[in-house]
């Protein structure tokens, strides 16, 4: 028998609505990299918004939720759909997928691959989810860390591919002095999203006769609270609030700052893409991430007073030439490390390392 020179290979790649939520625009750009690396890809989900990755050759697949009580009934008609073609590898995006995939890969024999990019994907790998993956993906070099030195997985088994971007041709940063400075958060409009404080903040900024223009881009259960707060507060005029629907790349290049106004463990898209559309970012520390450097790619706040809120935004307001030059700064770190077709052609690479170990075994096993 002689060796294959491109062993099969068949993706099965599970993506769960908290995927959608946060890296929605990234999986688009890996869809198209893996179809332009050649790669049959098909993607698994129980979230219709999947539909929109379907792209060319890749099929979709809409399934049920598979939870108790009826997961064994779900997960068995998953797998039936999944038998004229079975997948040769198995790749879970999230923890929320952990578990679904891993029974997958078991029950075809696949090769299982773990996307981490939040602390939530640490304690899964940590907690087990039956099958162990022959790969762990980490979106930053703090998972990556986290995976090779506190849960002491061997380094060959865990791979950094940091998510990719396109970054805009100019800074959106104060590209217009003409208008009041506008700043755009993306935040979950609920309790613990940082969103009040993003409110007071905006308060003490009007107490200081600094005036601005706020966008909140979110959804959640707490929108008429928020909205009360800001009537109360007196500052209707400063607010807009919509739900995050259209083109999100649009209303970063229109705005100055971008705002995450709390602290986070989990990678989300909204802050890389403020800086490759060059805004100047506020955010607080994210253990899950590397792209924010205090002083250089954003202004991080130690303090979850409204005041140290008010202190970063007015930094940027106050001195223009700072806010622009941090906007550049994040939006080079953004091309330098974030590239879509890296972040394509190092996950097409894994797809066919693990392919080729596993026609090397079966060769061996002849």
């Amino acid at each position: 028998m002689e060796e294959q020179s491109q062993p099969p290979i068949n993706v099965a790649l599970c993506v769960t609505n908290e995927t959608m939520n946060r890296v929605g625009r990234v999986m688009r750009h890996l869809a198209v990299g893996l179809v332009d690396a050649a790669v049959p890809l098909r993607l698994l989900s129980s979230d219709p918004r999947v539909e929109s990755l379907s792209l060319g050759p890749i099929q979709t697949i809409i399934h049920q939720p598979i939870k108790w009580p009826v997961a064994g009934r779900r997960l068995k008609r998953l797998l039936e759909v999944l038998a004229h073609q079975p997948p040769t590898i198995v790749h879970a995006m999230s923890q929320g997928s952990y578990r679904t995939a891993g029974a997958i890969a078991e029950h075809f024999d696949a090769d299982l691959i773990q996307h981490v990019s939040s602390i939530a994907d640490i304690d899964a790998v940590n907690r087990g989810t039956g099958r162990p993956a022959a790969k762990l993906i980490a979106t930053s070099r703090p998972l990556s860390e986290m995976l090779t030195h506190q849960l002491r997985i061997s380094a060959d088994r865990v791979e950094l591919i940091r998510p990719g971007l396109m970054t805009s041709p100019q800074l959106a940063c104060f590209s217009d002095s003409i208008d009041l400075p506008s700043i755009l958060c993306t935040s979950s409009l609920d309790r613990t999203s940082g969103v009040e404080l993003l409110i007071d903040a905006i308060a003490s900024l009007r107490k200081r006769k600094i005036e601005v223009m706020v966008f909140l881009l979110g959804k959640g259960r707490h929108e008429s609270a928020l909205r009360k707060n800001i009537r109360q507060k007196g500052l209707l005029s400063s607010f807009t609030i919509a739900s995050p629907l259209g083109n999100l790349m649009q209303a970063m290049d229109s705005a100055d700052i971008f705002v995450r106004p709390c602290e986070e463990t989990a990678f989300y898209t909204s802050s890389l893409l403020a800086m490759a559309a060059g805004m100047a970012v506020v955010t607080y520390s994210n253990e899950a991430c590397d792209h924010f450097i205090d002083g250089k790619t954003a202004i991080l706040c130690h303090d979850d007073s409204p005041e140290a809120l008010a202190n970063a935004l007015e930094r940027y307001i106050n001195d223009v030439g700072y806010a622009r030059q941090m906007a550049r700064h994040a939006q080079e770190h953004v091309k330098t490390n974030h590239s879509m077709s890296r972040m394509a052609e190092l996950t097409a690479t894994i797809y066919r390392q693990l392919a080729l170990q596993r026609a090397t075994l079966a060769l061996k096993g002849n």
